[in-house]
């Protein structure tokens, strides 16, 4: 099967990272066929991937029926494509299309919406408010991809998580958006630690997709706020503490699979005069604290690799014009 995967516009190679540190996480054998701007397409032989509902910073997935270019013979190619291997007569369907380029194509919704019904000789029923099945139509660089959407993202769900809408909130929360990608990127399937939980952000994300939720913070209320946060929208199964993330081993006594964290910079928080001191034991801690991937937002590009992490990529987004929150996707040498 090939799929295609519409991604944020704002945040692109992040969001193709998050995809691809989700697939290579589930163990899933994959080609990248096409990957520009927006879109990227893979080939699987892979049938089950339900995982991609974890999804943060991709707008739609498409199972590719047809890829072709659109000219005078569009009437043509439609009309070879073969539905009913994906689509059914006894179930509803809606067509849509998005348009990637300047040009203007008329009535394509149309078209492929009447090649549809002429194959099933018009027994299948179109339903544009509550269909069972969805065709997407993408118009990319003249090329139109054809395909049945499989997810698409809950935009009005992750509004509601927005950080100021919590009961414990923090101007400074990084965005749910932003924070479910890094739990991908960070490839966790079974747990996180966030050792500078704040507000829980990451973690009311984490406990979202299912995954068991550890979080630490030095600030009394904020453990407090934390456990509101998550209580809040339905998450049960967590263990914040309060401590020192310079102690995570000493506190928790384990290691975890992932550790996703926006560390403090620049906000009202416990911390050394001597921040930097403050910083690398910290990172030192964590280090010695996850096996698979770690993700880490600082204010500020940082030597990870100085000291013992390997890092493979850096991600830089501007939350203001006073601050860009840089995001760190690292592992162990």
């Amino acid at each position: 099967m090939k799929l295609l995967f519409f991604l944020s516009g704002s945040s692109t190679l992040f969001a193709k990272e998050e995809v691809i540190s989700l697939l290579n996480s589930y163990g899933i054998k994959y080609e990248i066929t096409f990957s520009e701007g927006q879109l990227l397409i893979i080939k699987t032989s892979n049938i089950i991937i339900d995982f991609i509902f974890r999804l943060g910073l991709t707008h739609f997935v498409l199972d590719i029926i047809s890829d072709s270019i659109i000219d005078e013979k569009i009437d043509k190619t439609l009309s070879e494509i073969q539905w009913d291997s994906q689509l059914n007569f006894d179930r509803t369907f809606k067509v849509r299309v998005k348009n990637k380029e300047n040009r203007e194509y008329n009535n394509l919704e149309l078209l492929i919406a009447k090649s549809i019904s002429k194959y099933f000789e018009n027994y299948i029923k179109a339903d544009l408010t509550n269909p069972m099945d969805e065709i997407i139509g993408l118009v990319f660089k003249n090329n139109l991809y054809i395909g049945k959407k499989i997810f698409e993202r809950n935009k009005k769900d992750f509004n509601k998580r927005k950080p100021q809408l919590r009961p414990f909130f923090s101007p400074t929360s990084i965005d749910p958006r932003i924070a479910r990608a890094m739990i991908n990127i960070s490839q966790a399937q079974k747990e996180i630690l966030d050792p500078f939980t704040g507000t829980g952000g990451i973690l009311i994300e984490a406990g979202l997709i299912g995954l068991d939720t550890y979080g630490l913070d030095i600030e009394e209320k904020s453990v407090i706020g934390t456990k509101t946060n998550l209580l809040n929208y339905g998450i049960k199964n967590f263990d914040i503490r309060s401590g020192d993330a310079r102690k995570i081993s000493e506190i928790f006594e384990r290691n975890f699979e992932s550790i996703v964290t926006d560390a403090p910079y620049g906000r009202s928080t416990k911390i050394d005069k001597d921040k930097e001191k403050m910083y690398r034991d910290c990172f030192f801690s964590i280090l010695e604290s996850f096996k698979k991937r770690c993700v880490i937002g600082l204010d500020k590009e940082y030597p990870f690799d100085e000291l013992g992490f390997r890092i493979e990529n850096i991600y830089s987004f501007r939350v203001h014009k006073s601050l860009t929150r840089h995001l760190h996707v690292l592992s162990r040498r």
